[in-house]
């Protein structure tokens, strides 16, 4: 498929996009293989992709710990 299902537009064909998975206060960077609309920037999954989703859903969920990138710190409560 070379046409954005949602636009129209022309796809950028299998490209590496970094999407993130939440849990509860736990995020997950994962990387998945897509195509991308130049247009409006619609992603179509390759096969297996949200499957990497769901399992680093999982994962969170299950407490399995991945390599820490950095922290988070909230500050919407202080005005």
């Amino acid at each position: 498929m070379s046409v954005c299902p949602r636009c129209r537009g022309s796809l950028a064909d299998d490209r590496d996009v970094e999407r993130l998975v939440r849990q509860g206060n736990d995020v997950a960077i994962v990387t998945v293989r897509a195509d991308v609309c130049t247009q409006c920037g619609e992603l179509l999954l390759h096969p297996g992709m949200a499957d990497r989703l769901v399992l680093a859903a999982r994962e969170l969920r299950e407490d399995k710990t991945a390599p820490v990138l950095g922290r988070v710190f909230d500050f919407r409560s202080e005005a």
